[in-house]
């Protein structure tokens, strides 16, 4: 908006400082600063949470997979950076892979494994025979689509052991933990003493010790573990049992140590103790 126009005779009103465009006899103002807030940067779980929206994306459409896992015939594809970043022992055959490309050495193998280099990576996986365990190890690695996602679910007690072989044999933890939570849930009479038999064989001792807790606060179900023949297959946890129910009835406690004979007393040195009646 430029100034009003004059009145006959009258001088014009002056224009204000900030809208003077022509040249200024004084020295140039410093530039204004001028602040615009965008709200707080994203964090790095946003972040995350992103990339592997993307990375799950890249596994359903089979974009730049590298990788066959092969199970009793069926093949899943995968990443190998991305099984390398979440597994220690497939980083180090990836990197063994590549350090003997150039002299063409023999590719490295994991225990119940076989690996083939080719243009794609061929994981043979010989002693896994179910592939919900390689669904639920992909799905662990690569997440499950969001907050809706299905919760961990192998399907049934063979294929939950065959995803802690993975989880062991590729060192992936947080799969492992799935695994163990799911050996403790839905526990009954029925499945307990195959899943401390699991417990046994991977070495779970936290998990084998909060199930023998629930054990031993039932008698119940202690009397009808005591009644099932299956139990004789897991000698270990029969004596830990036995163990435990002895110690709740207070054997192997202080109290129960046999108690020492009083102590007689001695006659002085040199003098015999006198006869009854003497």
């Amino acid at each position: 908006i430029g100034p009003r126009p004059s009145v006959a005779g009258a001088p014009p009103p002056p224009v204000p400082h900030q809208w003077r465009t022509g040249p200024s006899s004084g020295a140039m103002a410093s530039p204004m600063a001028l602040a615009v807030d965008l709200g707080p940067m994203p964090d790095d779980e946003f972040s995350g949470r992103i990339v592997m929206r993307g990375l799950r994306g890249l596994l359903e459409s089979g974009d730049f997979c590298d990788v066959e896992l092969v199970v009793a015939g069926q093949t899943f594809m995968a990443h190998r950076t991305v099984l390398a970043a979440a597994s220690p022992a497939f980083r180090e055959v990836l990197l063994r892979l590549g350090a003997d490309a150039e002299g063409l050495g023999a590719a490295p193998q994991l225990e119940g494994t076989t690996v083939a280099e080719q243009n794609t990576l061929r994981v043979q996986l010989v002693d896994i025979t179910h592939h919900e365990a390689i669904r639920a190890m992909l799905n662990c690695i690569y997440g499950t689509g969001g907050e809706n996602a299905p919760a961990y679910d192998p399907g049934s007690e063979e294929a939950n052991l065959d995803v802690l072989r993975l989880a062991q044999r590729f060192q992936i933890a947080q799969l492992q933990e799935q695994a163990c939570r799911w050996l403790a849930n839905g526990l009954t009479t029925d499945n307990v003493l195959q899943r401390l038999a699991a417990c046994e064989e991977f070495q779970l001792g936290h998990v084998c010790e909060k199930i023998l807790e629930q054990l031993t606060a039932n008698p119940e179900a202690l009397f009808i573990l005591a009644n099932d023949k299956k139990i004789l297959t897991v000698p270990r946890v029969l004596q830990e049992l036995l163990v435990r129910v002895l110690k709740l009835l207070g054997c192997g406690s202080e109290s129960q140590a046999p108690a020492q004979a009083p102590a007689t007393s001695q006659p002085p040195h040199g003098k015999r103790a006198k006869k009854a009646g003497a």
